[in-house]
């Protein structure tokens, strides 16, 4: 009988134990985190001195990831890792489509070769019949000239030959007037001179029409044979694509140099996740990176506590300090204007630690810069969630 009652008393007494463990673990599961709570926007009392907020640690342009083309793959990945530093156009990964981009660059050259090759040799055709008929221009332009002006000189002759014949004339008939005794044979004579002087005028004028008719129909055609020639020289100019081969290569070159995936800015690798044999364009970028020089937090803070926020900065700058377990010491920085307070409010993206907590939360972002002496710090913690306090300068 004792031993039954001792039994039982043990088993009371583990249920006890069972349960109280149970109630304190509940206990501390709902706590509230201990984070600073959000103005509730009451006007009764006095105001807040501060305003506290949860953000994220991260770099002042931002993370840039670095994605591959969808549809290819990783030929080579450049061994970086985290910490490694990389100027714009640094070589990150080579793509398994470089080979094949590479022999379209050479088609695309061997293309613009031949075309290239095609106008040389039109030109060089065009060019000697340009020449020819260029040539027959100037010699019938120069026979011309040697041919007219001789027929000229003959008209000029035989025009002062009749005007002798014809003085002639005149002083044989005035002195046969005057009753000296000519012959009619001598009349006759002298007329005969002026009758074919007049006559082989008349044919060399026409000589001379016909010669200048003759020469100016072959410049027309010599003019004529420089224009088909030329026509032609652009007509196998225009057939030759070197114009499109020439933009061709241009974008097969630029595709090749796309088939290296290069580094878009300077910066510090942050996390690599690329590896050779991996797909491109799966949504994970191969690498992430960012410049750390200059170092921000952006806070999201509460809606109802934005206007003050917003009076302090127009005051002037606005001290911020940074704390989170993990950073060595809090950080520093400001908040330099208005114009890093967004105009835009938001659900939030940041949620606190807690089951008990708002996850669900209507907030601002603010940027606010950190020190010279906070950056160094911030720059090995990109993306840690913190709590951001604001105070007005004093």
């Amino acid at each position: 009988m004792v031993r039954r009652d001792a039994r039982a008393w043990v088993t009371l007494l583990v249920v006890l134990v069972a349960f109280a463990a149970g109630g304190a673990v509940v206990y501390y599961l709902f706590l509230p985190a201990p984070v600073v709570q959000p103005h509730s926007g009451r006007t009764d009392g006095p105001a807040p001195t501060r305003v506290a907020a949860l953000g994220r640690i991260q770099p002042a342009g931002g993370v840039v990831p670095v994605y591959g083309p969808p549809g290819d793959r990783l030929s080579e990945m450049r061994p970086l890792a985290p910490g490694d530093k990389l100027k714009a156009g640094d070589a990150i990964a080579v793509l398994a489509s470089r080979d094949i981009r590479a022999a379209e660059v050479k088609v695309a050259e061997v293309q613009l070769a031949e075309a290239k090759a095609a106008v040389a040799a039109a030109t060089e055709a065009g060019a000697k019949k340009i020449a020819a008929a260029k040539a027959e221009i100037a010699s019938a332009q120069a026979g011309e000239k040697a041919d007219l002006a001789a027929l000229d000189a003959k008209a000029s002759l035989v025009v002062k030959q009749r005007d002798a014949a014809a003085r002639q004339l005149a002083r044989i008939a005035d002195a046969r007037a005057a009753g000296a005794r000519i012959a009619d044979e001598d009349l006759d004579k002298v007329r005969l001179l002026i009758d074919q002087a007049d006559a082989e005028l008349t044919a060399t004028t026409a000589a001379r029409e016909k010669a200048a008719a003759t020469y100016a129909g072959s410049r027309t055609a010599a003019e004529a044979r420089v224009k088909a020639a030329e026509a032609e020289l652009a007509e196998a100019e225009a057939r030759a694509p070197v114009k499109s081969g020439e933009e061709k290569l241009t974008v097969a070159r630029k595709a090749l140099e796309l088939a290296t995936l290069t580094a878009p800015v300077d910066g510090v690798v942050l996390r690599v996740a690329g590896r050779a044999g991996q797909p491109t364009g799966a949504g994970e970028p191969v690498l992430q990176m960012a410049a750390l020089g200059d170092m921000v937090v952006v806070a999201e803070v509460y809606e109802s506590d934005v206007d003050r926020l917003s009076e302090w900065v127009k005051a002037g700058p606005v001290p911020v300090e940074i704390t989170h377990p993990a950073l060595p010491r809090p950080l520093k920085g400001v908040l330099k204007s208005e114009s890093d307070v967004a105009r835009m409010i938001a659900r939030n993206q940041v949620f606190p630690l807690g089951p008990r907590e708002d996850a669900d939360r209507r907030v601002v972002e603010v940027t606010a810069r950190l020190d010279a002496g906070s950056a160094p710090v911030a720059a090995r913690f990109v993306g840690l969630q913190v709590t951001a306090a604001f105070a007005p300068a004093r």
